[in-house]
């Protein structure tokens, strides 16, 4: 899960949270996310030039469930845009 908290490498941004520091999967610092409460989340890498948007309509947020289905969404996508 996502926690907005510059001591975990996330700041502030206008409408975004913004990732100050590289990820896994080859993610660049400053990618910018949101995440809804019915589990609508999106993504984008300016720096590497792609996106992502997954949507649900589960409440419950946090559902392990469907954060498991984000975090494979998006690693597949950073892991194919590397080969």
């Amino acid at each position: 899960m996502l926690i907005y908290s510059p001591a975990r490498g996330w700041g502030g941004g206008l409408g975004n949270m913004v990732n100050l520091e590289a990820g896994p999967d080859d993610r660049s610092a400053s990618p910018l996310s949101w995440a809804g409460l019915p589990h609508t989340y999106y993504w984008l890498d300016p720096v590497k030039r792609v996106a992502g948007v997954i949507m649900t309509h589960i409440l419950a947020f946090a559902d392990p469930q469907v954060l498991t289905l984000h975090r494979a969404f998006e690693g597949s996508v950073f892991t194919a845009i590397q080969t």
